[in-house]
């Protein structure tokens, strides 16, 4: 491995402290690393990476002993060894929660605090903001090789939020990673949390409970309903919740905190005895914090958590938490394009974090950093995360915990979660220098400025167009600014510049790198491979098509883009795009069954409309034309779809002349998580003079018990042998949500987009 000379002297915080500097030497075993006698799993582990890094960058192994066999004069102490005493008691009291102390004194380097982890951290944070390591994603730490090195510290390191999580960012899944950065991941999670959110549904469960007392369930419009909230003025609940919760507790005892909160969904109980509570304490989460405070009291050497979320956001009146009742503050409803503080739209949550923390300081702050509706969709957001968390440390939030995928790849993940990482433990952190840091070892110091003018042009794009950026957005919500056809094509010429261009300069130090930068390079751009592909299902352009605008036909390109993309996804271990279990076959298949759509004949095809019963004009594309308009309804249920709520359908498609039917149908969109259902039945219907009709046969239809399940469902009879002048098409609605469905009883819809007949 090449050798280069990359000495330097670093000074942190050492104005009041005027040390020699240590010099470390290529090959020089002088230094031995010092650990206590009886040294603990996490020490010994910070001892053992400090050794193996060691080498890696001056080619020697120093050898690791404990306090009372240490005699010599030169050490690098990790953790509470005898000797780091005096600076204990000197500087212990200055470290906080799970912070650490790098420092020296001329001969030796101390590395302590009083976590268990704190020394592993002090470890990782030496390496890479003094020896200028880079753990860029998960079993990937690029390191200099060095000849010598001078450093001075005195470096007092305390986190911003005693908690830090980056929930199922997939380099969090790694648990060198989450040490190198010093993030509590899944394993903490499991180790400290008996039961962790939404977790009205496993303490009460309805499929165990409704049907003998539906009256612990929400009431709604005077319907008790199964998939809701519980009651929670009614005191049986609180008695078999604790009697439930009292055995979770002696299976786990050593758990600290325990989940008491309400289910996903928007169903707080309206019975009087609930309304009544709500009017005392301000609202749905003053009865909350109520509720919960009472079991709180049952179980008083235990944390009791639950959340202020949706209906139970904003913090209640005449009542406050007890001690042990933590918080979960949520920011789920929040826009993204400009900072929370900054947002005339977001006073209402800045209000409410001001009210939950002047109530308590058991706050733990649940913050959403991806697009959930598209994992690959492009999310220029990360110029509001400093400005937010800031905000969060502002008001002495404590705990911190950032929402992103299903621990698998998402648009810019590597990056989104280092940052991340790096603003948790320091809100303050110089985001500028780290993305150069960051950039240049993750994809190249050459093609780091490219990268770094991609994501700032897409944010320039994005707060000038004065867009709404919101966690559940789709591509085309941003086709007339940051995903324009004119950006996507510039954004396309940075990449083909980017794969141009070598990703290293000739005097770079000699770095370590077993992933290909271009399969780094490529990961970031099927992000906009993905934004093309997508895009061209609503035919944006002449470029963003699936079809060539004068023969009809389909555009080879675009074909071989999808085939790419697919291909290079599974490659690169994408295999889900959405939060909803919407895999990446499945994109693929909607790809396909749309442009299959598109290029057969269809003589329903601007042939006249008419449809007996009404629709709704939330979701009009243009009705009743719209369903012969050849134009085709995505997987986003706003685009092209007619929707009926709580009705049938019934429509007759006139062909203009008898002719021959062999296949007639349609698809239905169905997401109940949405209240869209599909029909339970169709019966299609024939005739030659549009008074005698002839009845041509029925498809029924089962829909599943699902919430978050999105698909198309095609309804329809092949292999026919007719003639006919009119068709007509009888879908048989659901008409209310089904007893499972947290809106039982309350109006569904049936959305259906081009009649097809062939």
């Amino acid at each position: 491995m090449k050798k280069i000379l990359f000495a330097f002297i670093l000074f942190c915080h050492i104005a009041a402290y005027a040390q020699q500097p240590i010099v470390f030497h290529e090959n020089s075993n002088l230094y031995n690393i010092v650990i206590p006698i009886d040294c603990s799993s996490e020490d010994l582990h910070a001892a053992q990476e400090l050794q193996k890094y060691w080498g890696l960058i001056f080619g020697t192994e120093l050898k690791i002993v404990n306090d009372v066999q240490y005699k010599g004069e030169h050490a690098i102490f990790i953790g509470e060894v005898n000797q780091s005493y005096p600076l204990r008691a000197k500087y212990g009291s200055e470290i906080q929660d799970d912070g650490f102390l790098l420092h020296t004194d001329g001969h030796n380097l101390y590395v302590f605090g009083h976590a268990p982890k704190s020394a592993l951290y002090g470890v990782y944070h030496l390496l890479e903001n003094y020896l200028r390591c880079t753990y860029i994603a998960p079993n990937s730490v690029t390191y200099p090789r060095l000849k010598e090195v001078r450093i001075a510290i005195h470096d007092i390191q305390n986190p911003s939020f005693r908690y830090r999580e980056t929930l199922q960012y997939f380099p969090n899944i790694s648990q060198e990673y989450a040490d190198w950065h010093k993030l509590h991941n899944r394993s903490d999670m499991n180790r400290d949390w008996g039961m962790f959110v939404h977790t009205f549904l496993h303490l009460i469960p309805a499929e165990t409970y409704f049907d003998n007392h539906p009256e612990w369930f929400s009431e709604i419009k005077g319907k008790r309903i199964k998939d809701s909230q519980l009651c929670l003025s009614n005191p049986e609940v609180l008695e078999e919740l604790c009697r439930n919760l009292e055995k979770r507790i002696e299976k786990d005892p050593e758990k600290e905190y325990w989940s008491v909160s309400q289910n996903d969904n928007e169903n707080p109980c309206t019975c009087a005895a609930c309304r009544q509570l709500d009017s005392l304490y301000g609202g749905p989460s003053g009865t909350m914090v109520w509720f919960v405070n009472q079991v709180a009291q049952r179980f008083p050497d235990k944390t009791i958590s639950t959340l202020a979320y949706l209906q139970t956001r904003r913090p209640p009146k005449n009542i406050q938490p007890e001690k042990n009742v933590n918080v979960m503050f949520c920011s789920i409803e929040c826009q993204r394009q400009i900072p929370i503080a900054d947002n005339p739209a977001e006073q209402r949550f800045v209000k409410d974090l001001q009210g939950w923390t002047a109530l308590t300081d058991n706050i733990f702050l649940w913050d959403y950093v991806v697009q959930f509706k598209h994992y690959l969709d492009p999310f220029p957001n990360l110029h509001v995360l400093q400005p937010n968390l800031q905000l969060f440390h502002q008001y002495n939030v404590p705990m911190i915990l950032e929402q992103g995928t299903r621990a698998i790849p998402a648009e810019n993940s590597e990056w989104r979660t280092f940052l991340l990482a790096h603003l948790m433990w320091n809100v303050n952190i110089d985001v500028d220098s780290l993305r150069t840091v960051f950039f240049s070892d993750y994809y190249g110091a050459n093609r780091a400025p490219i990268i770094a003018h991609y994501m700032d042009t897409m944010t320039t794009a994005l707060i000038r167009s004065g867009q709404v950026l919101n966690i559940y957005g789709y591509p085309i919500d941003a086709v007339n600014g940051y995903l324009s056809p004119e950006m996507i094509s510039y954004y396309q010429s940075l990449f083909a510049k980017a794969y141009q261009t070598k990703p290293y300069k000739f005097y770079d130090p000699d770095i370590k790198l077993p992933n290909d930068p271009n399969d780094r390079l490529r990961r970031l751009e099927l992000a906009l491979d993905f934004v093309v592909l997508d895009l061209s299902l609503h035919d944006v352009s002449p470029e963003l098509s699936y079809f060539d605008p004068e023969t009809g036909l389909v555009r080879p390109e675009m074909r071989q883009k999808l085939d790419d993309f697919v291909n290079d996804c599974e490659r690169l271990e994408i295999t889900h795009l959405n939060e909803s279990n919407f895999q990446l076959q499945d994109f693929y298949d909607e790809v396909l069954h749309y442009i299959e759509k598109r290029t057969k004949k269809n003589k329903a095809e601007n042939k006249n409309v008419t449809i007996t019963s009404s629709w709704s004009e939330l979701y009009n594309p243009g009705a009743p034309q719209c369903l012969a308009d050849g134009k085709y309804g995505t997987m986003d249920y706003r685009d092209r779809w007619l929707g009926f709520q709580g009705k049938d359908l019934e429509v007759t498609v006139d062909l203009g002349l008898s002719d021959s039917i062999h296949e007639i149908g349609a698809d239905f969109y169905f997401y109940p998580l949405s209240w869209i259902f599909a029909p339970k039945q169709v019966t299609f219907y024939v005739s030659e003079d549009g008074a005698i009709w002839q009845e041509v046969g029925t498809v029924t239809y089962e829909n599943e018990a699902i919430l978050t399940k999105t698909s198309l469902v095609t309804l329809g009879l092949k292999n026919l042998n007719l003639t006919g002048r009119y068709v007509r098409v009888w879908a048989e609605s659901l008409k209310t949500n089904p007893a499972w469905h947290r809106g039982h009883g309350q109006p569904c819809w049936l959305f259906t987009d081009e009649l097809i007949i062939r």
